[in-house]
């Protein structure tokens, strides 16, 4: 990996971890600014450099450096699903838009959408699993999605707009620098 390349693997990584503490704190799930820096690792990264960053990203937490949102660490966090799932998230999108146009606003937005999907198709069932069978709330399907999923919906539609729109005035730049 060159010099450049790593070092835009390093910012986005570091990135990523402050705006997991920009939050506005919620029970189990706070609202941050991850998903907004996910959808942006997918559209500026490599394949490579994705795992690179959110692998990293979920190993620093489980490991105890405090990464998570809240400033959180372990594996055992209700949120941890979210976690994992910026992996798959960001390789989704790193490789469906290697051969397209990352200027293509409606093909950025179907691959957002989609990574934004797969983050709520694993990190929802994660936390009803943790909320059911480690905290043994009893929580039902629907209690879960109010907590899990609607709250944010919105928002993610916003950070997906906001992400697009970053990544379209860098990721000319970046195709020049490196």
């Amino acid at each position: 990996m060159k010099t450049k390349e790593l070092t835009l693997t390093a910012l986005l990584l570091a990135l990523l971890i402050v705006c997991s503490q920009l939050s506005i704190p919620m029970w189990p799930v706070p609202i941050t600014l991850q998903t907004l820096v996910v959808l942006l690792i997918g559209m500026l990264a490599t394949p490579k450099q994705a795992a690179i960053i959110t692998i990293s990203y979920v190993l620093l937490g489980i490991l105890g450096l405090p990464v998570f949102a809240g400033f959180k660490s372990g594996p055992m966090l209700p949120t941890l699903g979210f976690s994992i799932s910026f992996i798959p998230a960001t390789l989704l999108m790193s490789i469906g838009l290697k051969s397209t146009s990352r200027q293509n606003y409606k093909t950025l937005f179907l691959y957002c959408l989609l990574a934004s999907l797969l983050i709520y198709a694993i990190g929802v069932p994660y936390l009803g699993y943790f909320l059911n069978h480690v905290m043994n709330l009893g929580k039902s399907v629907s209690e879960i999605l109010a907590i899990g999923l609607t709250p944010f919906l919105l928002g993610d539609l916003i950070k997906i707009i906001v992400a697009i729109l970053i990544a379209q005035r860098v990721y000319p730049y970046l195709q020049r620098k490196l």
